[in-house]
């Protein structure tokens, strides 16, 4: 899924690797203990890029960059941490500063070029990454990507393992840095374990179907999938004319778009996937409920499931819809799981299930430097398993969303042709 950036490989060349860190060490033996979500998530990470304008960015120098790094280290230091082991075999963080990885690299073409690729999957190559492991203790957790544009304008690109904290914690710490870029006083308080819990919505909840055990991989954390997965990245408009014929609205109500479009997904994937159909898929959002301080980095997303007794190919958008209205939050399921194992076995969420993450609540464009937006937010996981993930989160207009789906190579093209069929797309 994820695209090459070897040297002379692709459109980013001139790669550099260095490393950042906190300007201040840590306490000798402090570690950070992943809770059973954590461990859930470990085979999983978050990427994100955001692509900013020359006239904005041209005078921001590497310098510039990695000391608003440093500084906000200094606050989370422990994200800088290395995994190791316990006796029991049980994943930690050893808050030992040894830092995140650190990528310089050029382009060959301006924003304006790189923005004008109907494919937005085109921005993987702003994002590096590399899996945990095989050596728990020499892989960072984060990687950072500082891409120039022949234009002098600038991409900061963050691959984030899902173990520290989910996506909405990604943006959190994203938020942070371009802050201190700009000048700003940020203050991040600490989150202990207990924290890091969170209240149990259904405790008749006992066999969570979002997620799925996968053959044993060590110590080398990369999702084992039988088939080649890809990914496609396009902006759709989601004007009330666009998505009523879909899903037609009664008097005053809001038409619920990110249910909308995942309904004519759903159904759009149904019917390539003929037999077996996706009669469950899973719902990751934002806690509606905000139990989770708002100020923090860690993993508490929703994670949802819905099931139905339906063939969904022939079903009419606005019942799945309905259907996705009664989803079971799944979240302490997976919580006892990943305890009850101690981190010994290993799980996939994102496409253990059709999954579907919404992240159209979240204001990407609030990351500013010197007060001025993204051009383009890019947003997508690595590591989803076979039944696929699709990613839908805010675009630069109000009235667009972006869709980032990561499907099996030999179903992508087929569930974009079903995607023009009915409007989705442009033909």
């Amino acid at each position: 899924m994820g695209r090459s950036q070897e040297k002379g490989q692709g459109p980013i060349y001139n790669m550099r690797l260095s490393t950042v860190g906190a300007t201040r060490a840590t306490e000798t033996g402090a570690t950070h203990e992943p809770t059973g979500l954590d461990l859930a998530m470990k085979l999983h990470y978050l990427k994100a890029a955001y692509i900013y304008s020359p006239e904005l960015a041209s005078d921001l120098s590497v310098t510039h960059v990695k000391e608003a790094m440093f500084k906000l280290f200094d606050q989370i230091a422990w994200t800088t941490g290395r995994l190791w082991r316990r006796d029991s075999g049980r994943p930690y963080i050893k808050c030992n500063d040894c830092g995140a990885r650190f990528v310089e690299g050029e382009c060959n073409f301006t924003v304006e070029e790189w923005l004008s690729k109907p494919d937005r999957s085109v921005d993987e190559f702003l994002v590096y990454h590399q899996p945990v492991g095989p050596e728990l203790p020499f892989s960072p957790l984060i990687y950072v990507q500082m891409t120039r544009f022949k234009c002098r304008g600038l991409a900061l690109g963050l691959s984030w393992a899902n173990i520290m904290g989910d996506s909405f914690s990604l943006f959190y710490a994203f938020n942070l840095w371009v802050k201190v870029l700009s000048g700003e006083k940020t203050y991040a308080p600490e989150t202990s374990i207990i924290d890091r819990r969170f209240l149990n919505p259904n405790p008749t909840v006992k066999d969570p179907e979002s997620i799925k055990q996968v053959d044993p991989v060590g110590d080398l954390w990369i999702t084992p999938n039988n088939k080649k997965m890809a990914s496609y990245c396009f902006n759709l408009t989601v004007a009330a004319d666009q998505m009523s014929p879909h899903f037609p609205a009664n008097g005053d109500d809001q038409i619920p778009v990110f249910e909308v479009l995942a309904g004519i997904i759903w159904k759009s994937i149904a019917k390539v996937r003929e037999d077996p159909e996706p009669l469950t898929v899973t719902i990751i959002r934002k806690d509606p409920n905000d139990l989770k301080p708002i100020r923090s980095i860690r993993n508490s997303q929703m994670i949802s499931s819905v099931h139905v007794d339906f063939p969904v190919a022939e079903a009419a958008v606005e019942e799945l819809v309905r259907c996705m209205e009664r989803a079971t939050d799944e979240r302490c399921g997976i919580d006892e799981i990943g305890e009850s194992c101690d981190g010994s076995l290993d799980f996939i969420v994102y496409g253990a299930k059709l999954t579907f993450m919404d992240l159209s609540e979240v204001d990407l464009y609030e990351a500013k430097v010197m007060r001025k937006s993204p051009e383009s937010v890019y947003c997508n996981v690595e590591g989803v398993g076979e039944e696929g993930l699709v990613v839908v989160y805010a675009a630069a207009k109000s009235e667009e969303r972006v869709v980032t789906m990561t499907l099996p190579e030999e179903e992508m093209e087929r569930v974009k042709s079903e995607f023009k069929k009915c409007g989705l797309m442009a033909p």
